[in-house]
C-alpha cells in the first residue's frame, strides 16, 4: 500500500449494488465532460468520473480477455496493485519504465489516486470486487501509458492517449474524453491522422492492462516499447500546454 492512502472501503459497514455500479449511465457521463470543461481548476475529478461512468461494459471485456492470458490470469488470481509501486519508482534502473515515470510525473500519480477515491468513487474504485480492481488498473497505468506510447500531458497527448486506451480496452469514457477533446478545438486533417493513428496503436500493441507490472517498471523503456509493439506517433504534433504545469 502506498503510505498515507489506506483504503478505506469496508464491505460489512457499507454496501451498494453491484449491477448499478458497473452499468453505463450517458447522462453522468455527459454532465461530468461538460463540467470538466467549465471548471478547469476540477477536471481531474470530472474526468475521473467520465471514466467510472462510462466504462461499465468495457470492465467486464477487460476482465475477461485478461483471464484468457497466461500474464493476465496471474495478475488477476494475485490480485496485483499496481498503485502499490508509486513510492518505489525512483528506485527503479536508470532507463526503465518506473524511473522514466518518476522523473516526468513525480507526485502526480498519488493525487491521482487520491482523487479517485474521493466520496461516492470511495465506495466503487476500492470495492473488493474484480471489476473495481480492473478500474484501479485503468487508473494507475494512464501515466504509465503515457511514458510507453511517448504521448505528453498535453490537450493533444491527452486526446490521442486516451483514443489509444480506447482501441485497448472499449471504454466509452476513454472515448468521450478524446472525441470532447477532438471537437472542442479547431479541426483539422492533422489532428484527425493524429488521433487515428493512435486508435491504430492502441489496436496493435500487445494487451497492456495485461503486464506484470512491477516487471514492466524495471523494464528498459526502450526495450518494452518494442516488446508490446507499441509504435512512435508519426503524426503527432503538439504546441498545446502541458497539463501538469497549468
Amino acid at each position: 500500500m502506498i503510505s498515507g492512502l489506506a483504503r478505506r472501503w469496508d464491505s460489512s459497514k457499507e454496501t451498494f449494488d453491484m449491477k448499478d455500479e458497473y452499468k453505463l449511465d450517458f447522462r453522468k457521463v455527459y454532465n461530468a465532460m461538460k463540467r470538466a470543461f467549465v471548471q478547469n481548476e476540477k477536471s481531474l475529478i470530472f474526468i475521473s468520473q467520465v471514466v467510472r461512468y462510462g466504462s461499465g461494459p468495457s470492465l467486464k471485456y477487460t476482465y475477461k480477455k485478461m483471464l484468457e492470458s497466461s500474464s493476465g490470469g496471474e495478475m488477476a488470481y494475485k490480485s496485483e496493485e499496481i498503485s502499490d509501486y508509486i513510492s518505489s519508482l525512483s528506485d527503479r534502473p536508470l532507463d526503465s519504465v518506473g524511473r522514466e515515470c518518476y522523473a516526468v510525473f513525480k507526485e502526480n500519480q498519488t493525487k491521482v489516486v487520491k482523487v479517485s477515491r474521493r466520496k461516492s468513487n470511495d465506495e466503487w474504485i476500492e470495492a473488493k470486487h474484480p471489476y473495481s480492481w480492473m478500474a484501479r488498473r485503468y487508473r494507475d497505468t494512464h501515466d504509465i501509458w503515457h511514458i510507453l506510447t511517448d504521448y505528453p500531458t498535453t490537450v493533444n497527448g491527452e486526446m490521442c492517449l486516451t483514443m489509444f486506451s480506447f482501441a485497448q480496452t472499449r471504454s466509452l469514457g476513454w472515448l468521450t474524453i478524446s472525441l470532447s477533446i477532438f471537437f472542442a478545438h479547431k479541426l483539422d486533417l492533422r489532428k484527425f491522422k493524429m488521433v487515428y493513428e493512435a486508435y491504430k496503436n492502441g489496436k496493435k500493441a500487445k494487451f497492456l492492462l495485461a503486464e506484470d507490472y512491477d516487471k514492466l517498471l524495471s523494464e528498459n523503456l526502450q526495450d518494452a516499447r518494442e516488446r508490446l509493439n507499441i509504435r512512435s506517433p508519426r503524426f503527432f504534433i503538439d504546441k498545446s500546454p502541458n497539463l501538469m504545469k497549468l
